[in-house]
């Protein structure tokens, strides 16, 4: 599920992300109109993100919790945590990653 959830929001998140690039790319002294687009386009990136940071908060949470709750966790259930956190976290490092290029662009 928290999983699923990350995949939809990188699906969101792709054209938010592409849109910032292209305007970004394109855009001109800080603070004309042309920067200021891309800069909406960028929050609306970061805005689509926030799905997959809330998947991954929610798996380390839900990691941390049944470890507190159980003093331990089976190794079936710790493989599938730790499979999820590692899929949601690339996810997430990617997204990251496309931000920072953006920013860079709009020379932040």
């Amino acid at each position: 599920m928290l999983v699923g959830q990350a995949r939809s929001g990188d699906v969101a998140f792709g054209p938010a992300a592409a849109e910032a690039q292209r305007l970004a790319a394109s855009a001109g002294a800080p603070q004309s109109e042309s920067w200021i687009a891309a800069e909406e386009a960028l929050s609306r990136a970061v805005a689509a993100k926030e799905a997959t940071a809330r998947a991954l908060g929610d798996i380390d949470s839900l990691g941390g919790d049944r470890l507190q709750a159980n003093s331990g966790m089976a190794p079936s259930d710790l493989a599938a945590v730790q499979q999820a956190s590692a899929e949601v976290f690339a996810i997430d490092q990617r997204q990251s990653e496309t931000i920072k290029s953006i920013q860079a662009a709009l020379g932040r």
